[in-house]
């Protein structure tokens, strides 16, 4: 028989599972690093803490659990006997699951909706709000039929992560509910080093992970790069990453700019070569002074420059095309009189456009030989940023 449905397009099977079959997912790339790989409980705390669980209990205690909202699951212990492609259809498939369930005590990791489960968790069992030091405060069900709707909660079934990546791409990093920049990075880093494990080079692996989600913009390809940044810092030069993973966006902002990309020796996006270190290693030292100007430094005790985002690109880039201004802020440590004397932005401005005169300068010794449609529309383009630019400064 051919595999049902559950494998092809979007049907999946939708069972009905008891909270005590679900556990809370350690993989969660939304999960703080030093949060991988806990215990049960800890992963409890970690989303009491930082997930804001009290304002969904609320609503979960008065209305029961919405039957339109179903989580996500993979299984822990199905049967080897069970075969998926035993079944014509995903109903069938469905049936046969939920018999199963009735016969052997399967476990389920909730991949998608682990706020829920967890809440839900929290408003049915009482030895779980001792254990967790749950406040009176906290929501309690409204009365035993809500209680007695909590504890069995709607799930859509994949029989594996594998299957379940592309939903989750879409959802979170190309739709509506989008993770914060870190979880991106990381869910997005981890479907590329899952296809490097099978066999598939890591150029190919990006570009299959972008026309999954539907990326057309390289952001993909740019948030794997910084992710790599930071496990270089983490693995290299034992810097403390735990403030980056909260700021993931702002190594993001840094990373952009030419002057900080040409500091730490990182290629433009385009050009950066995969298979290598990010930061080369001459360049580490580099990096971990980057990183502390911009998050604080544990290790040596030294607090951030930056007290606003913004002064990335407006005050730090233009610090770091001067050597003496960019001395000076390693030295002092004071980036506003480190900007006093790098010029700021009309000497950030001017050294940009002495260098883009002096590439195109250059160019007219090898053009002529080259007159593709390539060439063409690279000189369209220039030409174009050409008028712009005198229709600002004549302004």
């Amino acid at each position: 028989m051919s595999t049902p449905k559950e494998t092809q397009g979007r049907k999946r099977p939708q069972l009905n599972i008891p909270l005590e079959n679900l556990e809370l997912d350690k993989e969660n790339p939304r999960l703080a690093r030093e949060d991988y790989g806990n215990s049960q409980l800890d992963l409890f705390n970690v989303l009491l803490d930082h997930f804001n669980l009290e304002e969904l209990a609320f609503s979960m205690a008065e209305n029961g659990y919405f039957d339109e909202e179903p989580i996500v699951v993979v299984p822990c212990n199905l049967p080897e006997t069970f075969k998926m492609d035993a079944y014509d259809t995903v109903g069938q498939l469905q049936d046969a699951l939920q018999e199963v369930m009735k016969k052997k005590d399967i476990k389920f990791v909730v991949v998608e909706g682990n706020r829920r489960t967890a809440t839900a968790k929290i408003l049915t069992n009482v030895e779980l709000r001792k254990k967790l030091g749950i406040k009176e405060s906290f929501p309690k069900a409204k009365n035993d039929d809500i209680e007695d709707d909590l504890k069995v909660i709607p799930a859509i079934f994949y029989k594996d992560r594998k299957n379940i990546s592309p939903y989750l791409g879409v959802r979170h990093i190309a739709g509506i509910l989008k993770w914060e920049a870190y979880a991106k990075a990381k869910y997005i880093a981890d479907r590329i080093e899952e296809k490097v494990k099978s066999g598939v080079d890591i150029d190919t692996s990006v570009k299959e992970i972008q026309a999954q989600i539907g990326d057309r913009t390289d952001v993909i390809k740019k948030q794997y790069i910084c992710y790599r940044v930071v496990g270089q810092a983490e693995e290299d030069i034992g810097f403390d990453v735990s403030k980056i993973t909260k700021k993931f966006s702002l190594i993001y902002v840094a990373l952009n700019s030419p002057a900080i990309r040409e500091y730490v020796e990182v290629a433009r996006y385009k050009e950066v070569d995969l298979s290598k270190p990010i930061v080369p290693t001459k360049k580490l030292q580099n990096l971990e002074q980057l990183l502390t100007w911009i998050y604080g430094n544990e290790k040596t005790g030294e607090q951030p420059v930056l007290t606003d985002s913004r002064k990335i690109s407006s005050m730090l880039s233009p610090v770091l095309l001067d050597t003496e201004a960019t001395n000076y802020l390693i030295k002092h440590k004071n980036l506003e009189e480190a900007y006093e004397r790098s010029g700021g932005e009309l000497t950030f401005l001017v050294k940009r456009l002495n260098k883009a005169e002096r590439i195109m300068s250059n160019s007219l010794s090898i053009a002529f030989n080259y007159k593709t449609d390539e060439v063409r529309d690279i000189v369209e383009t220039c030409l174009k940023a050409a008028s712009e630019l005198t229709k600002m400064v004549k302004k």
